[in-house]
């Protein structure tokens, strides 16, 4: 029986025999396409006095890629993760997600300012691909049915939190407020939301003060008029380069007068170029820095031993971008249909615990009141 099928197989047309091998060769074309890598894209500003925001996202996210990667790929196809700066410039930030689109990434993780996923945002919507911020936080995106998701809740509930604890728990009354217009979309919005709060409980702004980051900027000048009308508090809204050379040259004058600080500042960079004038001031953030959630402390422990330095906020919410990303395309790697697949899942696992994220995209999260104490950021409730 076995000797008359292989002079069955051995007799088999020529025409017959090319058609089975070309069925095998097809066969083993499609099983070579699904290991595909899967293209992702990252935009942040990864150059210039700005960039420590930009870095530090990336850096989480390449630490979750090399992750999924460890673990077996997306449905076995490895991850891709293409880099791109934005050089905290608009027309940058289009020109690079374009190329980003035309490259054939299936999300965008980014932008990591406000302003950059504002200018973004008509074209990623036009090219209906998933854009995952894990730090911008104005209000102007907040409610809105997009191809935009965030990491990172609507502002309004750090200005509240600061402006509560400014007036209720420091009986501050008049504060005087500067921030940066480099960063309007975020920076605007958070000093109005944080003046709405604080004016609403009987407080009063002062003063207010703008300026656009860059190297040629009158820091002394400004502290003298931020100072002129005695406040009791400042508000400094800005990066955190820019935000230490304003506390800088404040404490110059002598001044103590409390400080608080907007969480786009609260990188390591605020405390190598503060110095002992970052000493004291005051930031509500997402991340819980003296956490000791499980998963927080795993997460510290690998991307130490990856990049050689304690992760900021802002790597944290890189990393947990990753990861939300590939939940969604484990479930559907339709960029259309990314966003939906994504926000069906309700509830999402962030390195220190649950937070929900609603229908438009916007997340709900616990803050925590942080201060710089001996050169260390700290937990003050």
């Amino acid at each position: 029986m076995k000797k008359a099928m292989n002079n069955t197989l051995i007799r088999l047309p020529l025409s017959a025999l090319f058609l089975l091998l070309g069925i095998t060769f097809l066969a083993g074309m499609a099983g070579c396409e699904n290991k595909k890598p899967i293209k992702i894209g990252f935009v942040g500003g990864l150059t210039g006095r700005l960039s420590d925001l930009g870095t530090s996202g990336r850096n989480g996210a390449i630490l979750a890629v090399e992750e999924i990667n460890e673990a077996g790929g997306i449905n076995g196809r490895p991850v891709e993760l293409i880099t791109r700066d934005d050089r905290q410039d608009p027309k940058v930030a289009v020109k690079v997600d374009r190329e980003l689109i035309d490259e054939g990434v299936a999300a965008i993780i980014g932008h990591m300012t406000s302003a950059m996923s504002v200018a973004a945002l008509p074209l990623i919507n036009k090219g209906k691909i998933l854009m995952i911020s894990p730090t911008t936080s104005t209000d102007k995106l907040a409610g809105i049915d997009d191809y935009f998701i965030r990491i990172m809740p609507p502002n309004k509930s750090e200005t509240d939190h600061l402006a509560r604890h400014a007036f209720k728990s420091m009986d501050l009354r008049k504060i005087a407020a500067v921030y940066d217009l480099s960063n309007l979309a975020y920076t605007e919005g958070f000093f109005n939301n944080f003046r709405f709060e604080f004016e609403k409980m009987g407080g009063e702004i002062i003063r207010s003060e703008t300026f656009t980051s860059g190297p040629d900027v009158g820091f002394k000048d400004q502290a003298g008029r931020l100072l002129e009308p005695d406040p009791e508090g400042l508000l400094i809204v800005a990066g955190a380069l820019d935000t230490a050379i304003i506390c800088q040259h404040i404490r110059m004058t002598g001044s103590k007068t409390p400080i608080f600080s907007s969480g786009w500042a609260m990188t390591c960079d605020f405390i190598e170029y503060g110095g002992p004038t970052a000493e004291g001031v005051i930031f509500s953030q997402l991340l819980n820095m003296e956490s000791q959630h499980k998963g927080y402390l795993n997460f510290k422990e690998r991307f130490n031993k990856r990049f050689g330095h304690d992760p900021n906020f802002a790597a944290v919410h890189g990393y947990e971008a990753g990861h939300l990303l590939f939940e969604g395309l484990k479930k559907n790697e339709s960029p259309e249909k990314l966003k939906a697949t994504i926000l069906r899942q309700g509830t999402f696992h962030g390195v220190q615990g649950d937070f929900k994220i609603d229908k438009y995209g916007d997340p709900q999260r616990k803050r925590f009141l942080i201060t710089v104490k001996d050169g260390q950021f700290k937990t003050m409730e």
